[in-house]
């Protein structure tokens, strides 16, 4: 009985040590890697975001696009029609959405009738 004890207790250390004797060479990719790109050009109206897939940490670089139904496409950033979404996109993000703008005219049409120089 304690030699089968010995037997059990020196394979379960065995295969405990076996991923410091043998290795494994598996490198994780994170799920936001573009491991191929679209063929085709995705329609601009259906593209509402995008996020840059780094090449030092995935295996190519690309631009994930979403979509308005949530669905993800990768594009080659070297492309002519991927880069023009992306300065699409930028520009959408710097200007004021049109609710903040509606609020801003609000806010500046109350502190006229006020005379109030609260802020």
């Amino acid at each position: 009985m304690a030699g089968s004890a010995t037997v059990i207790a020196s394979l379960l250390l065995l295969v405990a040590c076996m991923g410091y004797i043998f290795p494994t060479d598996s490198v994780t990719i994170p799920s936001s890697c573009c491991m191929s790109f679209v063929s085709k050009k995705i329609p601009r109206h259906r593209v509402v975001s995008y996020q840059l897939a780094n090449g030092s940490v995935c295996p190519k670089a690309g631009v994930i696009f979403i979509t308005k139904k949530g669905q993800k496409f990768c594009g080659d950033p070297k492309l002519p029609w991927v880069q023009k979404y992306i300065k699409n996109l930028d520009a959408k993000k710097s200007q004021p959405s049109v609710r903040a703008k509606a609020l801003g005219t609000k806010f500046s049409i109350q502190s006229l009738r006020s005379n109030s120089t609260e802020v």
